[in-house]
């Protein structure tokens, strides 16, 4: 067999560093390097191009999380979210309805393709098929490799949009705490993580509007979070009947030294993902939803001065510590002088009640969202040790 193959070759020149590329060769030479697999992210469309997106990476051998799965076994989860490496300079061939294009994965072994759409007239907000196929061998005896993905497709004339960052605002994740955070990341997954009170049902409600379809406005999720958790995130939305949407992580080279600095950086590729989305769905009207524990009040300020038309609001979820309030009461006076209302919110009805009374959401959908906020107080008020014993 040969030591390396001509494909394998170039994926080692196309990465970067040094430390990679001799971890990569020396993997490749004791025959660890695991398989490669294809892993789709969900695209978008408004009918005019499309932009589509995903990742090739050594297998990383991950099973579906359970409830009553050990902290050992969580532990070596998130341990392999790191550890494996990322495919660089490998061809992808991407299919979206009759449209067909071969791509090359980067540094970070992510693919990223947009192209215009022909008769992509949308009707009504809904999902379609992307599929995938890796045209390159990296390791022998590898299997066909392919892949099958999301694309949201969202009318021209949708009346709303919600772009929501995910850490402790969505998610329970204590990121201002650097141990609770550690502890959450090593021994909880995506079933015995929790979100906020309430969260689920007020993005139903949000993603339904006030119309009559049961999916009229889409989602898309803005976070500090690397690909490495893509499934963790995947998982947590479908198990906690979180309505699913694009997710626009954060692009950085991490390992399995330093995966606790997770969600960290100056959280600025927040407003650049923000831009594009502004930039691609020109037309769409949106709400900003995050919280003050990190800089999503001063990014959202931003985003306010550059789209004042276009945010109809902006909801902080108030976190960690209160010496911050003052800044972000200011920061509310900023966004006022736009016209653009900011909420500093301690609850997620706080948030729905001022969604209803706007026209964002049916009045409707209140009690749902307070009778599930309520259900999720008791079940988060639960000591985590107290479950596993229960289970």
């Amino acid at each position: 067999m040969p030591l390396i193959t001509k494909t394998f070759r170039y994926v080692l020149r196309k990465a970067r560093s040094p430390f990679k590329r001799f971890k990569l060769w020396l993997k490749h030479r004791l025959g660890w390097l695991g398989v490669p697999i294809i892993v789709p992210y969900m695209g978008f469309s408004n009918g005019r191009e499309v932009f589509i997106t995903g990742s090739v990476m050594e297998d990383k051998g991950l099973h579906k999380p359970r409830e009553d799965q050990s902290l050992a076994t969580n532990m070596l989860s998130m341990l392999k979210r790191y550890a494996s490496d990322e495919i660089s300079g490998a061809r992808v061939e991407v299919t979206f309805r009759n449209h067909k294009q071969h791509v090359e994965t980067n540094e970070l072994g992510i693919f990223q393709y947009q192209f215009a759409l022909t008769n992509g007239e949308i009707s009504e907000l809904h999902f379609e098929r992307a599929h995938f196929r890796l045209l390159d061998r990296i390791v022998e005896e590898q299997p066909q490799t392919e892949a099958t993905g999301k694309v949201v497709m969202v009318p021209e004339l949708t009346a709303l949009g919600v772009i929501s960052d995910i850490d402790d605002t969505v998610m329970v994740s204590h990121a201002t705490n650097a141990l609770k955070k550690l502890r959450l990341m090593l021994f909880r997954n995506a079933h015995t993580r929790v979100p906020f009170e309430g969260v689920a049902a007020f993005y139903r409600a949000l993603q339904k509007g006030r119309q009559a379809k049961e999916s009229s406005n889409p989602l898309f999720y803005v976070s500090s979070s690397e690909w490495n958790l893509y499934d963790l995130l995947k998982d947590f939305f479908a198990y906690h009947t979180i309505p699913e949407g694009p997710l626009l992580l954060q692009e950085l080279q991490h390992s399995i030294y330093k995966f606790w600095k997770s969600g960290g950086g100056t959280h600025m590729h927040k407003l650049q993902k923000i831009g594009r989305l502004f930039t691609f769905f020109n037309k769409l009207s949106f709400i900003l939803i995050g919280d003050s524990g990190q800089r999503d009040p001063e990014i959202y300020l931003e985003a306010v001065k550059k789209y004042p038309e276009r945010i109809k609001a902006v909801y902080i979820r108030c976190v960690g510590k209160g010496k911050k309030k003052q800044k972000h009461l200011q920061i509310a006076r900023e966004m006022s002088k736009h016209q653009v209302p900011m909420l500093l919110i301690n609850s997620t009805t706080e948030a729905a009640r001022h969604a209803i009374e706007q026209g964002f959401i049916d009045a409707a959908s209140m009690p749902a969202i307070q009778e599930k906020a309520v259900e999720d107080e008791q079940e988060n008020s639960i000591p985590y040790e107290a479950k596993r014993r229960l289970n």
